[in-house]
C-alpha cells in the first residue's frame, strides 16, 4: 500500500478527532455550567453525559461492521450529519429532558459512529503492525489538541453568549468543516478492498471471536479503558472549583492536558512499536493514578505546581487508553475484520465512559465528597492494567 496514502489517512482521521473530541470533551465546561446556572445535580448533568455514551457504545459496532462493508466515506457522513443535528438541537433546549434527547440520544449516536474505534480501523487498515502503534498515536494526537482548543473555546462562548448559543456554532463546526473532510478524505483499506466478498459468513466471525478468552479480555480492556479517563474529563472542572480553583484557570489547565496528551500520544506510540503494547500501557496507567493521587492532594495544597503536575499525569494516561487498547484489538484479530473487532471494542468504550463519569456523579451527590468516585477510577485503571497484560500476553494462543 503507498505510504503516502497512508500519512494522508492518517492525516485525515488526526483532524476529524481533532474536531469530534475537541467537541466532546468541551463537556465539562457545559457540564459545570449546567449545575451552576440551572441547578441540575451531579447525577443529572452526567446523566447527560452518560446517555451519550451509551448511545456511543450501541452505535459504535454497528459503525464497524458497516465501514467493513460500505467504507468510511458514507458511514462517517451519516455520523458527523447526526453529530450536527444533536448539538443544533442541543441550542435549543429549554429542559434536561430536551439535552437528554438532543445530546445524550441523537449527537451520542453521530458520536459513536464517527468515534475512534471505527476511525482506528481505517487507521489501521492503512498501516502494518510494526508501524500501527506510532500511526494510531498521531490519528488520536488530535484528540489531545482538540481539547486545547475546544475547551477554553466553550469557556468563552458560554462567557460571552450562553451554552444554548455555543451549541449552536459547533454544530456549524460539524457542518463546515468536520462533514467535507470525513466525506472527502477517507478511503475504505487496501485490505478491506480485498476482503470485499467476506469470504467468510458473519456468524462464522463471531463464532470465531466469541470462543476466545482474549477476546473477553480485550472487551473488559474496553469497558475500563475509558471509564476512568472520561470521569476525570466530565468531573474535572468542576472539581477544581470545589477545591478552590477559578473556571478559567481549570479550563486552561484542561487545555494544558489536552497539548500534553497529544505529544504523549505519539511518544507511547513509539514505546509502544519499539518495546511492546503492554509497556506503553502500562506507562498510562501509572500516569493515570498519578493524576488521581493530584486531585486528591488539591484541595489540600491548591498550588500550580499539583494542577500542572494532574495535567502531566493525565496525558501520560489518555495517550494510552484507546490507541493501545484499538492496537492490540487489530493486531490480535486483524483478519476477522478490522471493521468489527474495533466497532466491538468501540461500544465497550462508550459503555465504560457512560457508567463511570454517571457513577461518580451518584458518590458524590449521596456523600458530599469526590473522594469514593475517585477510588472508584483508580479501581478501573488496575483492572484494566490487569486485563490488557492477560490479552498482550496471551494473543499468540489466538485462533486466528
Amino acid at each position: 500500500m503507498s505510504q503516502r496514502s497512508a500519512a494522508r489517512i492518517v492525516i485525515v482521521c488526526s483532524l476529524s478527532l481533532f474536531i469530534i473530541f475537541g467537541i466532546r470533551l468541551s463537556f465539562s465546561v457545559f457540564f459545570a455550567e449546567f449545575v451552576l446556572t440551572e441547578g441540575w445535580s451531579n447525577e443529572a448533568a452526567a446523566a447527560i453525559f452518560s446517555l451519550n455514551m451509551l448511545c456511543f457504545a450501541l452505535t459504535a459496532p454497528l459503525a464497524g461492521i458497516a465501514l467493513d462493508r460500505y467504507g468510511p466515506r458514507p458511514v462517517f457522513a451519516l455520523g458527523v450529519l447526526l453529530m450536527a443535528a444533536g448539538l443544533w438541537l442541543s441550542s435549543r433546549a429549554t429542559s434536561l429532558t430536551d439535552l437528554l434527547l438532543a445530546y445524550g440520544f441523537i449527537e451520542g449516536c453521530g458520536l459513536g459512529i464517527t468515534g475512534l474505534g471505527p476511525a482506528a480501523s481505517v487507521v489501521a487498515g492503512w498501516t502494518t503492525p510494526a508501524q500501527r502503534g506510532r500511526a494510531l498515536g498521531i490519528a488520536f494526537a488530535g484528540t489531545g489538541l482538540g481539547s486545547l482548543v475546544f475547551v477554553p473555546l466553550a469557556n468563552l462562548l458560554i462567557a460571552q453568549f450562553d451554552w444554548r448559543s455555543a451549541y449552536l456554532i459547533l454544530s456549524l463546526v460539524c457542518l463546515c468543516l468536520l462533514l467535507p473532510l470525513m466525506a472527502i478524505g477517507l478511503r475504505k483499506p487496501p485490505a478491506a478492498m480485498r476482503r470485499s466478498g467476506h469470504s467468510q459468513r458473519p456468524s462464522g466471525q463471531w463464532q470465531k471471536l466469541l470462543r476466545q478468552p482474549v477476546f473477553w479480555a480485550l472487551m473488559l480492556v474496553g469497558l475500563t479503558a475509558l471509564g476512568p479517563v472520561r470521569s476525570l474529563t466530565v468531573h474535572q472542572i468542576a472539581y477544581m472549583e470545589s477545591a478552590g480553583v477559578e473556571r478559567s484557570v481549570a479550563a486552561n489547565i484542561v487545555g494544558l492536558a489536552g497539548l500534553l496528551t497529544s505529544g504523549s500520544f505519539i511518544a507511547l506510540g513509539w514505546v509502544s512499536d519499539r518495546f511492546g503494547r503492554a509497556a506503553a500501557f502500562t506507562i498510562g496507567c501509572a500516569g493515570l493514578l498519578g493524576a488521581v493521587a493530584m486531585l486528591i492532594l488539591l484541595p489540600a495544597a491548591a498550588s500550580g505546581s499539583v494542577l500542572v503536575l494532574y495535567a502531566l499525569f493525565f496525558a501520560l494516561g489518555e495517550g494510552t487508553r484507546s490507541s493501545q487498547s484499538t492496537a492490540l484489538a487489530s493486531d490480535i484479530f486483524q483478519s476477522q475484520g478490522l471493521g468489527l473487532i474495533n466497532g466491538l471494542l468501540g461500544g465497550m468504550f462508550g459503555l465504560g465512559a457512560a457508567l463511570g463519569p454517571w457513577l461518580v456523579g451518584r458518590l458524590r451527590d449521596q456523600s458530599g465528597s469526590y473522594a469514593s468516585g475517585l477510588l472508584v477510577v483508580a479501581a478501573m485503571v488496575l483492572l484494566s492494567l490487569v486485563a490488557y497484560v492477560y490479552a498482550a500476553r496471551a494473543r499468540k494462543f489466538v485462533d486466528a
